[in-house]
């Protein structure tokens, strides 16, 4: 309630121009209540950038449960994708307002962030992706994989009411598979037909 009250509050108003009182009456808590879960309202931005790196990270490790072989790769961008678009308050905030988290904070998320690149990094190598069988730096494709997806909630304006979630998932995952130039059973897999997931709830919206 408190990170969900936050995200709005952060994307009406900006972070440094809301208040702790506004954050508290949008989330029916007290500002003595909400003192008693964090120290300050740089503490509660933190708690929004984390829980949507915890949102991606728990979708990717969902959706690979029972999954072997090249197409972890096309399951863990497909997690991705869905829970970037379920969670595009809080990714917005993230990438707008980070710089105002304080060193300490900023350092954990980073080392997050870095943390689940090196297990996406992982699932690539298993699934051919090595700098050898690719055309790209492997680090510079981690990268793809994870921030690409960000442009379901960057990029919204654009796309809402005129790509469908499907279309979405289904076009990020062929444009980054084949982009990685991976000719694999991953790719073959996009091309053979796309897995269909319900369609995510969107969170804050």
């Amino acid at each position: 309630m408190l990170v969900a009250a936050a995200t709005k509050v952060f994307l009406r108003q900006g972070f440094h121009t809301a208040t702790v009182r506004e954050i508290g009456a949008a989330a029916g808590m007290t500002q003595g209540t909400i003192y008693n879960y964090v120290r300050s309202k740089s503490d509660i931005l933190y708690l929004v950038c984390d829980q949507a790196i915890t949102a991606y990270q728990d979708a990717v490790r969902r959706a690979l449960t029972g999954i072997s072989g090249p197409a972890r790769l096309e399951a863990t961008i497909r997690a991705i994708v869905e829970a970037v678009y379920a969670h595009q308050d809080q990714i917005l905030v993230m990438h707008h307002v980070t710089q105002a988290l304080d060193r300490r904070s900023l350092k954990a998320i980073l080392a997050r962030i870095q943390g689940f690149n090196e297990f996406v990094g992982e699932i690539l190598s298993q699934c051919g992706g090595d700098e050898q069988e690719t055309s790209i730096n492997r680090r510079l494709a981690v990268n793809v994989i994870t921030f690409l997806p960000s442009i379901a909630a960057l990029r919204r304006w654009d796309l809402r009411h005129r790509v469908s979630f499907e279309e979405l998932s289904d076009g990020l995952t062929t444009f980054i598979v084949r982009g990685l130039g991976l000719d694999s059973a991953a790719a073959k897999a996009v091309q053979s037909g796309p897995s269909r997931r319900p369609r995510p709830k969107i969170v804050g919206m």
